[in-house]
């Protein structure tokens, strides 16, 4: 929305512009913040002086199947299909290269990133100044970072998001069926062949596949075949396949993760989690026709303005909303059972729903600023060297967001170490690595634009 206000954001809203997708955008990331903090079952014990940190799935097994209403992240990934699409065709048109799109969709996710990492490494270092010994700030300070994994993710996908649309443009249906095909490969050699180690790319293949979705509906898809036709179509055949998948094949209802299930759909994504996402954005084609009707609104839309101007931020620091909560608790002596099968569990997720709404609404007016679009300047144009230093931005930017998720914040002083995959990462290695993403991400275009 750059330095425009709502209102005028709004009145310049052009004619052509897809409103139903920013509305999938704003109210995917408002799931992922509700569903956080509906799932958080922390046990907070002052005579044992201990805190635990636990899921509401681990111990209401009612509660698994809600994660097909709450599990929204698909969504997200399809929208983002979409807009990678229209913002490399139009880069493309304008004579913009992959430096250009790296510059523009992806340092646009690092720059409020590095503004939530720098701040949390401060906190970080003080609490563990301040309180060494606490049994509470270990788990406090490593939970705070793992929202950081669907960036890490979500960069594979823009990344990658030229080449396959590349792909798509020549083979169409055939790219997503090699995405899907290598998924369901994947899945096959990791359960049936007993080959474990596979399984982490599927996080690449699944997300991929979801993402490639929104190729099809940047291309105009749904009008051609009527929204509601194939809406219904990948409604039912999602359905079915996951219907099959779970009844008779080794997969859950759970599309989130949690301690101590036999097999996680989401933490790597298997073919469940790809069956549940086509028929996640089946249904979505069939709400859209009355959905773009109340669009159409002004006040509707303003909402949905607002909304996405602060989305970014909101997804950022809810995470740290849901921990000062718990934190303020704990300072106030105040015991939490954590037990999601008794009734006072959730009278007391009631009474909590509103400060952490407050809190989040207060670090959103704090932080929101660094949520910009970067200003459109000169673009540098195609280039190889160009676009093997933005590569570079990519890939330091993955492995940094991705460090964050396992180690969070712990350690700034104490020096804790986790790995992604079998590399080794401590807080300083992922913060450095997000640095360097942006530090290259801008040298792509601003050194090499002025060559000749």
């Amino acid at each position: 929305m750059g330095d425009l206000t709502v209102s005028e954001a709004v009145a310049a809203t052009p004619s052509t512009r897809d409103r139903y997708v920013d509305l999938l955008r704003v109210g995917s990331l408002l799931g992922v913040v509700l569903g956080h903090f509906g799932m958080a079952a922390v046990v907070l014990d002052h005579g044992t002086g201990t805190v635990d940190i636990g899921n509401v799935l681990e111990a209401a097994a009612w509660t698994r199947p809600l994660t097909l209403v709450f599990q929204v992240m698909p969504l997200f990934f399809v929208v983002g299909g979409f807009a990678h699409a229209t913002a490399w065709r139009s880069l493309r048109a304008r004579g913009g290269g992959y430096a250009d799109f790296v510059q523009a969709r992806i340092g646009r996710l690092l720059m409020p990133t590095a503004v939530f990492v720098g701040a949390w490494m401060a906190l970080g270092a003080a609490i563990e100044l301040l309180w060494p010994n606490s049994p509470a700030t270990a788990p406090m300070l490593q939970i705070s970072g793992q929202l950081l994994w669907f960036i890490g993710i979500y960069l594979i996908a823009a990344g990658l998001a030229p080449a396959l649309l590349s792909a798509h443009d020549r083979w169409g249906p055939g790219a997503l069926a090699c995405l899907a095909g290598a998924a369901v490969a994947v899945d096959v050699v990791r359960l049936a062949a007993g080959i474990d180690g596979v399984r982490w790319l599927n996080f690449a293949f699944v997300w991929l596949a979801v993402h490639q979705l929104g190729f099809f509906y940047a291309d105009g898809v749904a009008d051609r075949l009527g929204s509601r036709r194939l809406g219904g179509t990948m409604l039912g055949l999602g359905a079915a396949a996951l219907l099959a998948l779970t009844t008779w094949g080794p997969y859950g209802w759970s599309m989130v993760s949690y301690d101590g299930e036999p097999l996680s759909n989401l933490a790597p994504p298997t073919v469940a989690l790809l069956a549940f996402a086509c028929a996640q954005a089946g249904l979505a084609l069939l709400l859209r026709a009355p959905a773009r009707r109340l669009l159409e609104r002004r006040r509707v839309w303003t909402f949905v303005v607002a909304g996405g101007a602060v989305a970014m931020t909101a997804f950022l620091w809810h995470f740290t909303a849901l921990v000062a909560v718990h934190a303020a608790l704990w300072g106030a002596g105040v015991d939490l059972a954590g037990d999601p099968t008794v009734a006072s569990f959730w009278w007391a997720k009631l009474a909590m729903l509103p400060a952490f709404l407050g809190l989040v609404a207060m670090l959103v007016v704090a932080w929101r600023r660094f949520d910009r679009p970067p200003p459109r300047g000169t673009l540098a144009g195609p280039s190889w060297r160009r676009a093997t230093i933005a590569a570079g931005a990519v890939v330091c930017a993955i492995v940094g967001t991705l460090g964050f998720a396992v180690v969070g914040f712990r350690g700034v002083v104490s020096g804790y170490v986790g790995h992604v995959a079998v590399l080794p990462m401590n807080v300083w290695a992922a913060a450095a690595l997000t640095a360097a993403a942006i530090v290259l991400s801008r040298l792509a275009v601003a050194h090499l634009s002025r060559r000749p």
